[in-house]
């Protein structure tokens, strides 16, 4: 099934207003659209078994990407490094990206929800990328062990998170510090996206951080879901700088940042 015809004519940000204009709330209308879903920054890969009401999905489905400047960010650095670290890699989006820019690109995609992680495998081995993406499923964040995940709404699989509460869709997931699970690494790129917990993520990575092994860092500031964790607001800012990194907003407002080593 095509895409609408104007979703596949206009430029890419012209697609995305209108998108969110008219198609965001009428998946139902193209169940064919989530079956097999080229992306528009990397065509040779698709992506399938895409969820028709998710926020991930639909925009996907109909633009074929998602968080167009991160996108094209990690394209362009997809071609000049080698190693990205894929933390909160949901269906597989950003790891294939990456993997389909260099095909001497290593990712290793940490993903806990168990539905994202067959999305993800599942993704990963129609593309043929297994020797490239390496799933690893469990939570990553600041302490060895375990910890509360709410898998959230059936519907959505971008909103589940670290919880600090117990309910119906609650479950006890292994978490661990990259400090200790990536020990020998030199991270090309790391991308955090966890609802809220990205700080806790950065708290595991003092040892790469202070030796400087982790080159670029992608992460967002989620404060909704980080006070209910009763993480502040400038945590994750004040750490970083506190270990000679660079912090800058990233796109519109400052809910996603880069950050980097000061040269």
């Amino acid at each position: 099934m095509k895409r609408p015809f104007l979703t596949r004519i206009l430029p890419n940000r012209l697609k995305r207003a209108l998108y969110y204009r008219w198609y965001r709330t009428r998946h139902s209308d193209f169940p064919g659209l989530f079956d097999n879903v080229s992306l528009d920054l990397a065509p040779k890969v698709a992506m399938h078994g895409l969820v028709m009401g998710d926020a991930i999905s639909g925009s996907l489905a109909f633009l074929g990407f998602y968080e167009l400047d991160l996108s094209a960010k990690i394209v362009e650095m997809a071609g000049k490094a080698t190693t990205f670290v894929d933390v909160g890699a949901n269906m597989g989006y950003f790891s294939l990206l990456w993997a389909a820019t260099n095909p001497k690109g290593r990712v290793l995609a940490f993903e806990v929800s168990p539905r994202n992680i067959t999305l993800l495998q599942n993704n990963i081995d129609r593309n043929n990328l297994t020797d490239q993406v390496t799933v690893i499923p469990k939570a990553a964040g600041h302490h060895q062990g375990t910890i509360k995940f709410d898998v959230g709404p059936s519907e959505q699989t971008g909103w589940g998170g670290i919880t600090s509460t117990t309910s119906a869709t609650t479950m006890e997931v292994p978490m661990v510090r990259l400090d200790e699970e990536l020990p020998d690494i030199e991270i090309d790129v790391l991308k955090i996206d966890v609802e809220g917990a990205d700080t806790w993520v950065l708290f595991g990575c003092e040892k790469l951080l202070r030796e400087k092994r982790i080159r670029t860092i992608f992460f967002e500031q989620n404060i909704g879901r980080m006070k209910v964790l009763g993480i502040s607001a400038n945590e994750a800012v004040d750490f970083l700088q506190s270990l000679d990194y660079v912090c800058v907003p990233f796109g519109a407002g400052e809910s996603e940042w880069i950050a980097y080593p000061k040269s």
